[in-house]
């Protein structure tokens, strides 16, 4: 997998800042952390193009830096995050969806925008937007940014975010250990530090970009003292917070999973629950608890004659609050969905994203088996998750097929990585004819293969795009050549390509549109076999 993702890693940053600032992103996924000097040696690059290539990245959010003592002089080395080089492939998505998560117009052009630059400001946007703050487009800009802010989809840019996690966690030890003792610490002390440091969080300690701190806890329950607007300073910088969106991305699938499970009824109760909860962490297991009756109070009015419908064809004395309790009840019996805690307040709820996500991913897999495989092929996977290890004659009587088949289908999956086969000998020579052949399945390993096949997939889409757009280079300097022109003279009249060019160019257009379509479903299975990290 290491080479595939290497691969993908390369063209991400090849295809957003192009091929010199990939020569040096390159060295770095490929050697880690190292001084300027070494970066320039191996890109085979002047020092002066080396560092304005780390500044983009640096600025990107792609690399980060921290001094270090050696001997007698300071040194500053590199390193690459790869994860915050994988997350570009979600920005699509974030941008697609700003304005429905954060519920307020304008939330798609600041989230482009940071995007666009990495980190920027209030006032960087309006300036690049060009927008009078005389105007209602300002101000309603203005309180569409204190939202974002408030909600935490963008987070304020500090000092400390130049540091990897590693470097940061490596200074907190030193700092610990040097208040412990002076000496060589024992490995007691060193399990003492290392445990303090895991309990510390420093949740509350973060800036909001604000002028007065901001009480999370009461954004959508305004007090007397909260009337006023809360100033945001303009000149703060803030960088997307991948976390945020991608918890977003994730109740959206579930959303979309309990409506294909089971109806549009108990896909509208999983959102209000999702929208109560709004968890910053993708990655949880499980939601805090969430009582009965704010779910119901919670349900919008808009929503009330789909249950009203339903109140109708069921039995007398059946009301919507009978009927949303029926829901939450099904959600939690049936399909893993919910887990009901315990009776207070009608009872508490919570929502259990790992078994969730096990469904998904499941599901997920078993569609690739079925498409690569087909019926016969899934039956044998299948077979194996429910009874473990069995021998073939084993999988042969109790799939009920051809021995050939059977032989045929478990070759091929072993081929794709999705099954293996143990040997267990009946004698110390390990002699063929007195060793039995065990086949297994493995989902976990197996959704390591299908990751691994997504990012092969994914780096060959960016390949063919790549290939497309030199192929037709001239092409498309020309159509930029001539919007310039029009842009410049203000007038659509300005034609710098005959028929046949327009032709070929309506084409190309169309190709690029068919790859982003396949990659955007790639992106979003890849988003979830990571967990959405």
């Amino acid at each position: 997998m290491a080479q595939t993702f290497f691969r993908l890693c390369c063209y991400i940053i090849r295809d957003d800042f192009g091929p010199i600032i990939e020569e040096v992103a390159k060295v770095l996924l490929q050697k880690g952390r190292l001084p300027l000097v070494s970066i320039s040696k191996f890109s085979r690059q002047s020092i002066s193009k080396t560092r304005e290539c780390l500044f983009v990245l640096i600025q990107h959010n792609l690399v980060y830096w921290a001094e270090t003592r050696e001997g007698s002089r300071n040194s500053i080395h590199y390193s690459i995050e790869q994860n915050e080089v994988l997350a570009r492939l979600n920005f699509g998505i974030y941008v697609k969806y700003a304005n429905e998560w954060v519920r307020h117009r304008g939330a798609d052009e600041i989230t482009y925008y940071m995007l666009l630059t990495g980190k920027g400001t209030f006032n960087g946007f309006i300036e690049d937007r060009n927008i009078s703050k005389r105007t209602n487009k300002y101000k309603e800009l203005k309180m569409t940014f204190k939202k974002i802010v408030e909600r935490r989809y963008l987070s304020p840019v500090r000092i400390t975010d130049s540091k990897s996690a590693q470097d940061k966690a490596s200074e907190a030890e030193q700092r610990e250990l040097a208040k412990v003792t002076n000496f060589i610490p024992t490995k007691k002390q060193m399990a003492e530090v290392k445990a303090k440091l895991a309990a510390v969080t420093d949740d509350d300690n973060i800036a909001t970009g604000s002028k007065r701190k901001i009480n999370f806890d009461s954004i959508e329950r305004p007090t007397k003292q909260q009337k006023g607007e809360d100033p945001i300073d303009e000149n703060q910088y803030y960088r997307v917070n991948y976390e945020k969106f991608n918890a977003k991305s994730r109740n959206r699938q579930i959303v979309e999973f309990v409506k294909t499970r089971i109806n549009q009824s108990s896909s509208i109760i999983a959102k209000v629950i999702l929208d109560i909860i709004d968890d910053e962490k993708p990655n949880d297991m499980e939601s805090y608890a969430i009582s009965a009756q704010r779910i119901i109070r919670s349900v919008p009015i808009e929503k009330t004659d789909l249950f009203n419908q339903q109140m109708q064809s069921a039995r007398r004395g059946v009301t919507r609050e009978i009927l949303i309790k029926q829901y939450l009840d099904y959600l939690v019996e049936n399909d893993d969905i919910l887990r009901k805690k315990d009776e207070n307040m009608g009872g508490t709820y919570t929502v259990r994203y790992h078994e969730i996500h096990e469904s998904l991913k499941k599901e997920i897999f078993e569609d690739v088996i079925m498409e690569k495989y087909g019926f016969k092929g899934l039956r044998i996977v299948r077979l194996l998750y429910e009874k473990g290890k069995l021998d073939e004659k084993a999988i042969i009587n109790l799939t009920l097929m051809n021995p050939l088949e059977v032989r045929q289908k478990l070759t091929e999956l072993m081929s794709g990585g999705f099954v293996q086969i143990q040997e267990v000998p009946r004698s110390a020579d390990r002699a063929p004819s007195r060793t039995f052949y065990l086949w297994d399945i493995d989902y976990k390993r197996c959704y390591d293969v299908l990751l691994n096949n997504y990012y092969h997939t994914l780096a060959n889409i960016h390949q063919v795009r790549f290939d497309y757009e030199s192929g037709a280079s001239r092409l498309l300097e020309k159509k930029e050549k001539e919007d310039a022109l029009r842009q410049l003279n203000k007038s659509s009249n300005i034609q710098l390509l005959n028929e046949a060019e327009r032709k070929k160019l309506h084409e190309l257009e169309q190709i690029l549109t068919q790859l982003d379509t396949v990659q955007l479903r790639i992106v979003q299975n890849i988003m979830l076999f990571r967990k959405y990290k």
